[in-house]
């Protein structure tokens, strides 16, 4: 693992890489989000894991710069509530795919998983044309509808895998899931799981936790492996 800082419009921020081991090929690029826990060990496990499995992997820290209540600041936002295409944060996250496109390593295909407080982003960059392989976990982000504004076109996604809680989740309810399977149809490829929010830390240790994950790199493996 490395460390590497990346500028943003307003701040600085640091990403852990996670690269495959003994390889001079350039592999398929992931950006892995975390959720209100920071970058904890579940994630590394997880990046790690991608690794191994033959991709790139940056693992942003969004609390960098001082940003210690990051998510909390942009969930009472106007822009976190909304989750707006031209927000702040999620201009940051095009900074972050931009810069994980052209790393030396990189072939250029991109995924992104997101979850949480940060899977509302993933909506938003699964519009791009080279985000080939969008994954959300319960998104929190974006009161309005979907997820996103509701004059804000879902029309530009391809494709997207989500992943989502059977039971009351107060942060993702079953209204906002259903509105955002509804709009994207055959788009999306969705999962309900009977167990609580926090699919890969409070939730780690279930067996539908491991379920989750497979279908994830299946996903991956589907959309950045095959071309």
């Amino acid at each position: 693992m490395e460390i590497k800082t990346i500028t943003l419009p307003t701040r600085q921020i640091e990403v852990e890489i996670y690269a495959p081991a003994e390889t001079t090929d350039k592999v398929p690029a992931i950006l892995l989000l975390h959720e209100l826990y920071g970058v904890i060990d579940a994630y590394r496990e997880d990046a790690q894991d991608l690794a191994n499995r033959g991709y790139l992997v940056y693992v942003p820290n969004l609390y960098s710069g001082g940003a210690v209540k990051y998510c909390i600041r942009a969930m009472v936002a106007k822009a976190g509530r909304t989750n707006a295409a031209d927000s702040e944060v999620n201009k940051e996250i095009h900074v972050l795919l931009d810069e994980l496109k052209v790393d030396l390593r990189s072939n250029g295909r991109l995924g992104m998983l997101g979850q949480c407080l940060t899977g509302g982003y993933v909506i938003q960059m699964a519009k791009r044309e080279d985000m080939l392989a969008p994954v959300v976990y319960h998104h929190s982000f974006g009161i309005e509808g979907a997820g996103v504004p509701k004059t804000e076109s879902l029309d530009e996604i391809r494709i997207l895998q989500g992943h989502w809680s059977e039971q009351f989740d107060p942060f993702c309810p079953a209204r906002k899931r259903n509105k955002l399977i509804q709009q994207l149809g055959d788009r999306v490829e969705a999962y309900t799981y009977p167990m609580p929010h926090g699919f890969r830390t409070v939730s780690r240790d279930r067996p539908e936790s491991a379920l989750v994950w497979q279908r994830t790199v299946d996903f991956f493996d589907r959309e950045l492996k095959q071309i």
